[in-house]
């Protein structure tokens, strides 16, 4: 098994989940989170004055998944998430060695 983590823009997080759901996958954990990457990020106003944040906004999008489905469910995340703007994210794979179900204790087994 391998953990499939993205780290995406908040507006393609629907097509994602969409493309995700009909490669088959239907468990993902969904997190906010902030990038402080050097690229250009959002600004806020306050009292009259705007004020850069140094950070964006961003979704992280994690998924086990057997071995055999990795390379189709990175592509996918790829292929939903691409806006072909500087900031889109990306993709990592770890490996998994065991997943647990807390309900019933049973351990699944790459």
């Amino acid at each position: 098994m391998k953990l499939v983590s993205s780290i995406v823009r908040p507006e393609v997080l629907d097509r994602v989940k969409t493309a995700l759901t009909a490669a088959r996958v239907y468990g993902l954990t969904v997190s906010a989170v902030r990038d402080l990457s050097p690229q250009r990020h959002e600004t806020t106003v306050w009292l009259g004055r705007e004020y850069n944040l140094n950070s964006s906004t961003k979704l992280t999008i994690n998924v086990v998944v057997h071995d055999d489905d990795v390379d189709n469910v990175v592509s996918e995340i790829i292929r939903t998430a691409r806006t072909g703007l500087a900031g889109d994210g990306f993709v990592s794979v770890v490996p998994v060695e065991h997943r647990y179900n807390i309900c019933n204790g049973e351990r699944e087994v790459s």
